[in-house]
């Protein structure tokens, strides 16, 4: 009998299977990419998005509905299980989503506390994406790391939790991820990080298409280029971020 409740209290106690394993990008046998080439972004600070947009068949928010999101040192927390059908919710004005041209193709930065359009903030914050269809892989390639961390966390269409993986020393690199099994059931990922230069992404990989509909009301994406001809120059004075490096 002690026998028996030993062995299951060791079976507790050993950690879950992972349901999504680190793999290299280029090993991703997907097609389909999303580089943000088809929205609105230009040169740094690019162009702020105070709510829900789809780039190529997928839809980008803040994060979804039922998280919540705080601040902690400028970055933003992700916390709690999205509620019912995975839905995503945008972040308050100016710190949703920002799509600049970092080099020859534009990228995706979540906007932190700081707040659109500070250099502080475009890089700092989260975000997440929806597939129309169940995905068994995921990669992108992220621009302007500086040694910090992130999370990627892989949710199933009804909200629940795949998967949470935590990424460390992260660099200009391509980072890619693959259902165990091939499993097709990734419906929805959030992205969050505490990489001090703040972070963006491109080329978004995946395996099978994706056709969610745009917004039916989508504001304006607000732009500030002569206004902040001058702060963006500051900018790129005080700080190294992921818009370039002096």
């Amino acid at each position: 009998m002690r026998t028996l409740v030993a062995s299951l209290a060791l079976v507790l106690a050993l950690p879950a299977a992972a349901q999504v394993t680190t793999v290299d990008y280029a090993s991703l046998t997907g097609g389909e990419i999303v580089g943000f080439d088809d929205i609105a972004g230009g040169s740094a600070p690019g162009t702020n998005y105070d709510s829900v947009f789809v780039s190529n068949g997928v839809g980008f928010g803040d994060h979804f509905v039922g998280q919540t999101v705080s601040d902690v040192g400028g970055f933003d927390r992700l916390d709690g299980a999205p509620s019912g059908s995975l839905s995503l919710v945008s972040g308050a004005a100016g710190r949703n989503l920002d799509v600049f041209v970092q080099g020859s193709s534009q990228v995706l930065a979540g906007i932190g506390s700081a707040g659109y359009p500070n250099f502080a903030g475009i890089g700092e914050g989260a975000f997440a994406l929806i597939f129309s269809s169940d995905q068994s892989q995921f990669g992108f390639q992220l621009v302007g790391g500086d040694g910090g961390s992130a999370t990627v966390s892989f949710f199933a269409r009804d909200g629940s939790l795949i998967d949470s993986i935590g990424v460390s020393g992260l660099a200009d690199s391509f980072y890619g991820f693959s259902r165990d099994g091939g499993a097709r059931d990734i419906a929805g990922i959030s992205v969050s990080n505490n990489d001090l230069a703040g972070i963006a992404f491109d080329n978004l990989k995946h395996d099978v298409e994706s056709n969610v509909p745009p917004p039916s009301a989508v504001p304006e994406p607000s732009t500030y280029a002569l206004l902040l001809a001058g702060l963006a120059t500051m900018g790129w004075s005080v700080r190294r971020r992921v818009r370039g490096r002096p």
